[in-house]
């Protein structure tokens, strides 16, 4: 990576879900095991954190301004973030002993879709992926996922990419407004012979995927078909999620995970911003 601006100097031990917001040109993000909401503010250059007593996991924007939809590690809620209220969903999900929530997005419907992980062990197979609808009802879509990843819906929104992190494998299935599941999901990226694991996605203005390669120090870009078509190294070495942004939406921002070394050069667990030389797409928004 020949060059980067680090948007904060607070140091996330687990960042993800970054989400830029257009219309407040802000990029959100989460601290996972720091319990918190951090925000970076593109035209003032301001800095804002919310902290919580649970574990924040991924967030959505959604219609209404303020308000963002959550998922903290085992429980969905809505948080006004003028006045710092959390309200739970009325429905939730009981999930299993040392499981919770971890990568979510929202899809072009205005679905908010959202995978789980076993905390005890990550090679056990009990995570799975759900989706809220609109009617804030919420369904259990796939079983059987280890750890739950790289959620994202496609340009045309014909298709879901979600992740199993632990096999290394990124799947795609064909995603209907009508349909409250998946059709025909097939794996389409094996990285079983790539030294990371597949963490968080989004997605380009041309229909490109890209991925952050946990542990593997790089963001991948991706075609349609699942070929490689860019590979981004990065100055850390666990990047966890990316996010198109800015004012030209030209921008990517890249959280990341603490990385326990003695490198005083190290600057994981902190969010960056590259120039991508290609654009990227608003954030979908929740539907409430």
């Amino acid at each position: 990576m020949d060059s980067y601006s680090i948007i904060s100097n607070d140091r996330s031990i687990l960042g993800e879900s970054p989400v830029w917001d257009e219309k407040l040109q802000r990029i959100y993000w989460v601290d996972i095991e720091g319990k918190c909401l951090h925000s970076w503010s593109y035209i003032e250059n301001k800095k804002l954190i919310w902290n919580f007593d649970h574990r924040l996991c991924a967030i959505s924007l959604t219609n209404q301004n303020n308000i963002l939809l959550c998922a903290f590690d085992t429980f969905f809620s809505l948080f006004d973030i003028s006045n710092q209220i959390i309200k739970k969903l009325d429905k939730q999900v009981i999930l299993p002993s040392k499981v919770r929530f971890n990568d979510g997005k929202t899809d072009g419907y205005g679905r908010f879709w959202c995978g789980t992980m076993s905390e005890s062990n990550p090679s056990k197979p009990d995570g799975a992926l759900y989706m809220i609808d609109n009617k804030l009802e919420i369904h259990e879509i796939v079983r059987g996922i280890h750890i739950s990843n790289s959620i994202t819906s496609s340009l045309d929104n014909s298709f879901l990419y979600y992740a199993d992190t632990y096999k290394k494998l990124i799947f795609k299935a064909d995603l209907n407004e009508k349909k409250p599941y998946l059709d025909k999901s097939r794996i389409i990226i094996d990285n079983k012979n790539l030294k990371g694991f597949p963490d968080g996605s989004t997605i380009d203005k041309d229909g490109s995927l890209w991925n952050a390669e946990w542990n593997g120090g790089q963001v991948v870009q991706y075609d349609e078909v699942g070929k490689i078509i860019n590979t981004i190294k990065t100055p850390m070495k666990k990047p966890t999620c990316v996010a198109f942004g800015g004012l030209n939406m030209d921008k990517l921002f890249i959280t990341s995970a603490k990385d326990n070394n003695n490198d005083q050069d190290d600057i994981s667990g902190k969010t960056i911003c590259i120039d991508a030389k290609v654009k990227g797409l608003y954030s979908n928004r929740f539907y409430i």
